[in-house]
C-alpha cells in the first residue's frame, strides 16, 4: 500500500466560508442536497459526505408527513376540479 496524494482535493477554507455552504434542506419545497459541499462538520471529504447523506436523510424522514399531507391535498384539488 501507498498514500496517493492529490493537490488541490479539497476547497481552501478561509474566515466567513462557512455561511456560504447550503442546508440540506432547500429554500424549494421537497428538494434536498446532500454532498461534502453542504452544511455539515467536516470539509471537503468522504467523512462530510456522510454526515451529508444522514442529515439529508433526517431531513426528508422529518419532512415526510408534511410533505405527504400537502400531496394528497393537492390530489384532491384536482380531483375537485
Amino acid at each position: 500500500y501507498h498514500v496517493v496524494k492529490t493537490p488541490r482535493s479539497v476547497y481552501k477554507t478561509v474566515p466567513n466560508c462557512e455561511p456560504c455552504r447550503p442546508l440540506q434542506r432547500s429554500p424549494i419545497e421537497g428538494f434536498y442536497l446532500a454532498g461534502d459541499y453542504t452544511k455539515q462538520k467536516y470539509l471537503a471529504s468522504m467523512e462530510g459526505a456522510v454526515l451529508s447523506g444522514k442529515l439529508c436523510a433526517q431531513a426528508i424522514v422529518q419532512d415526510s408527513e408534511l410533505l405527504a399531507a400537502r400531496g394528497q391535498k393537492r390530489i384532491a384539488q384536482v380531483s375537485i376540479v
